[in-house]
């Protein structure tokens, strides 16, 4: 992969986190009451977070091995 889609994925890494966050701040003021779906997209936008930073830094890492050879 390219350095530029190893930055897009960070970028949508650090979107997924800031959304995650932001579902987790409804819930704190009590705007929306807990339910599974809301539960299940905060936990799943914070995993793809997790997971899309890792292939961002992995392929980032990736990209500059190939570049030195």
């Amino acid at each position: 992969m390219s350095q530029n889609t190893a930055r897009y994925l960070s970028w949508v890494s650090i979107l997924c986190a800031v959304m995650a966050t932001f579902g987790v701040g409804v819930f704190l003021i009590g705007y929306k009451d807990l339910s599974f779906g809301r539960v299940a997209t905060v936990v799943v936008l914070y995993v793809a977070a997790v997971v899309l930073a890792w292939v961002s830094r992995r392929s980032l890492a990736a990209s500059k091995g190939s570049r030195d050879e």
